[in-house]
């Protein structure tokens, strides 16, 4: 592993660690350390945490470059079609996986309006079994703020759409 990829893991840990302080409080399900299930590609998805008891996969691609909500959602829904084929070509999605969206440039709470006229129409063709948008900006809390948690908007499945 080079240092560029390892830069790149380090930070996806530090995702992944905030993900979960948040992912259980929102969705109402329990992170743990026992995981049913197995998944056979060792470089994807990212990281397979134990939810519910059972194997998740989670799938992590920063969202970069962009200024505003119409750029943050046509990056969002590039990577995901890119990641989407990625993932089919290989036969992955019989098992449950998220793809968790991340970015630091554009604030989900400033886009929220964006990202709800969108709808689910753009993402329900996915075969992520969850899409997520996770905002770990510093707008409305400093780097170091305990209180900081992660702005998450659900794209899929419909039943948790929205904030």
């Amino acid at each position: 592993m080079n240092d560029k990829e390892y830069g790149k893991r380090l930070v996806e840990e530090m995702v992944l660690e905030q993900l979960l302080e948040s992912f259980p409080t929102i969705t109402g399900r329990s992170v743990t350390d026992e995981a049913e299930g197995a998944f056979p590609d060792a470089t994807s998805p990212d990281f397979v945490i134990g939810l519910d008891g059972r194997a998740f996969g989670i799938e992590l691609t920063e969202v970069r470059s962009v200024d505003d909500a119409w750029d943050y959602l046509e990056e969002a829904s590039r990577l995901a079609w890119k990641k989407h084929y990625s993932y089919e070509r290989r036969g992955l999605f019989r098992y449950p996986i998220a793809l968790v969206l991340h970015s630091n440039a554009v604030p989900l709470f400033d886009i929220e309006r964006h990202l709800r006229a969108c709808g689910t129409d753009e993402f329900a063709g996915i075969g992520f079994t969850e899409v997520w948008s996770v905002d770990f900006s510093d707008a409305y809390y400093s780097a170091q703020d305990p209180r900081r948690p992660a702005d998450m908007f659900c794209f899929k499945p419909e039943a948790w759409f929205g904030f």
